[in-house]
């Protein structure tokens, strides 16, 4: 199944396309499912006043109230699919300390390059941003990017040997999302309804094959922000390109660059 997308401007425009997204996505059914993926929980919380407020127009049927709309973020929508199947594999969550402690102790056995800092705060909390950095990449990225440089490729060893000893008890972000492109033509996803996509920012690599897989049992569509300048529209670009969303804007409503 396509995902069809709406371009727009931001503010009161990109609003207005929600607005109608989630109206059609309804049917005038008051209480058919709807879920929105939003950048941020701000940006739900926003959006989700605004059309309840009924300044844009009533949703579905008539009068103001919004129901059977859900807003969530893309890891968010990952756990309503996968949380209780990443639990029941008995992993739990990781977090930042135990990610410091694998670092510390793979630092410990193999420092390499890192010996002489081993020991200091600022290696360990690097390394461990960097970790949830590269957790995104691809194994052909993370080799890529070993080629560029022996630090690159000491960085990228690291890497994997911390993601060694997390994952056999712990879990992460992209573990909870691979699990929930696993489910996605499951029941949990059924109940969903159609989804919206509301104005992608930085969208990763593995929520864009969530949203993928998720396209492909039911209805999904996108509210694409752009302001027509390409600088500032590439990380937009970016996540539409890992939804596998093409084309340009095109139409009377659509963007003009800004001077």
């Amino acid at each position: 199944m396509a995902i069809e997308v709406v371009w727009t401007s931001y503010g009161r425009p990109a609003a207005e396309a929600l607005h109608a997204a989630v109206t059609a996505a309804k049917g005038g059914e008051a209480l058919a499912p709807v879920t929105v993926v939003v950048p941020s929980n701000h940006v739900g919380v926003a959006a989700r006043r605004l059309l309840s407020s009924g300044a844009l127009g009533p949703v579905a049927g008539q009068g103001v109230g919004l129901a059977a709309v859900t807003f969530v973020t893309p890891y968010r929508l990952a756990e309503l699919l996968a949380a209780p199947a990443v639990a029941a594999s008995g992993r739990r969550p990781v977090s930042t300390p135990v990610l410091a402690a694998a670092v510390r102790a793979e630092l410990a056995e193999a420092p390499g390059i890192f010996g002489p800092v081993r020991a200091h705060p600022a290696t360990e909390a690097a390394l461990v941003a960097t970790y949830r950095e590269l957790r995104d990449c691809s194994d052909t990225a993370l080799e890529a990017l070993a080629a560029t440089s022996g630090r690159a490729a000491e960085v990228v060893r690291l890497h994997r040997a911390v993601r060694g000893r997390v994952a056999p008890s712990w879990s992460d972000e992209e573990d909870l999302l691979d699990a929930a492109t696993e489910l996605a033509g499951g029941p949990a996803a059924a109940a969903l309804g159609a989804v919206v996509v509301h104005l992608p920012q930085v969208i990763s690599r593995h929520a864009g094959r969530l949203l993928r897989a998720l396209a492909d049992h039911v209805p999904t569509s996108v509210v694409a922000g752009v302001t027509g300048v390409p600088v500032a529209d590439a990380e937009v670009r970016r996540s539409l390109d890992r939804l596998g969303v093409t084309g340009e804007p095109t139409g009377e409503g659509d963007p003009t660059p800004v001077e």
